[in-house]
């Protein structure tokens, strides 16, 4: 439920509350409306004896200690609210706030995921809130990401962090002291943690140290370590709370710059590599990591060695290089030794028809080579094979400066049942106006054939945003 305006709604939901309603499963009030912190402290008085609510979000609402003692003797007992967002960016920074709140969480029974995303944390707080983690045996996901958290903090926290099942501590300040500590704690033999999110650190050349302690880690199932390897935070992939700054256009004015400073840093390519490699290395051993996310690490091809040598007998299901430096030696190994894995993410690195013909016959389910230089397969006929045996069912081959010569190359292998199972095609960005009549009537001959398959083509190369996320990862 959102709220909508002044129009009673509070006494509306406290007396719900009160009644156990049923169709008051969750309330969300949005953070641009007006609420006062005292009606915040009837809501959450009127939780205490609740048994429907399933979901409180009130992120962005300043909280005082009179409402805040309401919601903690309210988490002593209520037992059946399992997902909480609160407080705003200052909440973390009010030790008597925020100690209240811990209080009740140490002792809570019910939750199950906590959301306290850019809530300016100190180290005072980092401690109360890691007292009340070490005594609370029930709370499954955490989400820590934005409060500027460092190394010290990370010595506080991650021992705290182990019982947990899902830890999100993205665009943070952890360098490669924390990250050490990480692997020694959060990925631990012992550690229960299976999702760590820890994308936008500086983690530098802590970031393979913690790679390697997959080797003895066998909980571990999600990996998330996209842009680890620079000081320089990449701002465009803030949330837009967090942006500060002029902005023209949706971006960032120093948004190209940035990407220039950050290409030319070779310290960049040292630590991607050696992140890969470490990975690689512990593949050997690992089997329960499942999804693994390694985008804009600036890793180049020699490095995924060790990755391809063991990605076979891996349990990996997605991998996810985007935006990095690999071209086609990466894209003919990884075709060669794809095993069990269905989801491929390569966009925006530099491989060429040969390798996009040698992805796409594998028994992958998904393969994203978005903005790279696939093009001119139309001319050379060997270039793609006729993919009888691809299992292939999504494609995104958007942005590679595709011509029509090389639609009409794709499509005649579709329509003599190459890629047999594709149901989802993605070419936007690629067709021009001075061929888009070609275009047209070259995929009215594909829609007549495979009428089960969608495609998406009409966008422009100035339509397309080329800093979009990817379609959604499987999980």
């Amino acid at each position: 439920m959102v709220w909508g305006g002044n129009d009673g709604a509070v006494d509306r939901w406290v007396k719900q509350l009160e009644e156990n309603d049923p169709k008051l499963v969750s309330l969300h009030i949005l953070s641009f409306r007006r609420i006062s912190t005292a009606e915040l402290g009837r809501i959450f008085r009127a939780i205490s004896a609740n048994t429907t609510l399933r979901d409180l979000y009130v992120s962005g609402h300043a909280l005082d200690a009179t409402c805040m003692d309401q919601l903690s003797e309210s988490l002593t007992l209520n037992d059946t609210l399992s997902t909480l967002n609160l407080g705003n960016t200052s909440f973390g920074l009010d030790t008597d706030v925020f100690g209240l709140f811990c209080e009740g969480l140490a002792a809570n029974e019910g939750l199950r995921k906590l959301d306290l995303e850019n809530k300016g944390l100190k180290r005072a707080t980092i401690h109360l809130l890691a007292e009340a983690l070490a005594k609370n045996k029930h709370l499954e996901e955490l989400n820590v990401s934005r409060n500027e958290l460092d190394n010290e903090a990370m010595e506080i926290l991650a021992p705290s962090l182990t019982g947990l099942k899902k830890v999100n501590l993205a665009i943070n300040n952890i360098g490669a002291a924390g990250a050490e500590i990480i692997a020694k704690q959060v990925l631990a033999p012992l550690s229960q943690v299976q999702e760590l999110e820890l994308s936008d650190n500086p983690l530098l050349d802590g970031a393979s140290v913690l790679a390697a302690a997959l080797k003895n880690n066998h909980h571990l199932r999600v990996l998330k370590m996209v842009d680890v390897v620079s000081n320089e935070q990449d701002l465009t992939s803030l949330p837009p709370p967090a942006l500060g700054g002029s902005m023209e256009g949706g971006k960032l004015e120093d948004e190209e710059e940035q990407k220039k400073k950050k290409n030319a840093d070779q310290t960049r390519t040292l630590h991607g590599n050696a992140l890969a490699e470490s990975i690689g290395q512990a593949l050997d051993i690992n089997t329960t990591l499942t999804h693994l996310w390694l985008d804009n690490n600036a890793i180049e091809s020699s490095s995924l060695n060790h990755l391809v040598a063991n990605l076979a007998k891996s349990g990996l299901l997605e991998l996810k290089l985007r935006q990095n430096r690999l071209d086609d030696e990466a894209a003919l190994a990884l075709a060669s030794a794809i095993g069990g894995l269905q989801h491929l993410e390569l966009g925006e690195n530099g491989i060429s028809a040969k390798g996009f013909g040698a992805l796409l016959d594998t028994q992958l389910d998904y393969l994203g080579l978005f903005s790279n230089t696939v093009s001119g397969f139309g001319s050379d006929p060997s270039a793609l094979p006729e993919l009888l045996s691809s299992k292939i069912r999504r494609l995104d081959i958007g942005c590679n400066g595709i011509i029509h010569q090389d639609v009409e190359a794709i499509v005649h292998i579709l329509l003599n049942k190459g890629v047999p199972e594709l149901s989802l095609l993605e070419m936007g960005g690629n067709v021009e106006d001075k061929e888009i009549e070609k275009w047209e009537a070259t995929m009215e001959r594909l829609s007549s054939g495979r009428d089960k398959l969608e495609v998406i083509w009409k966008r422009k190369p100035s339509q397309m945003d080329d800093s979009r996320p990817p379609p959604p990862p499987m999980m």
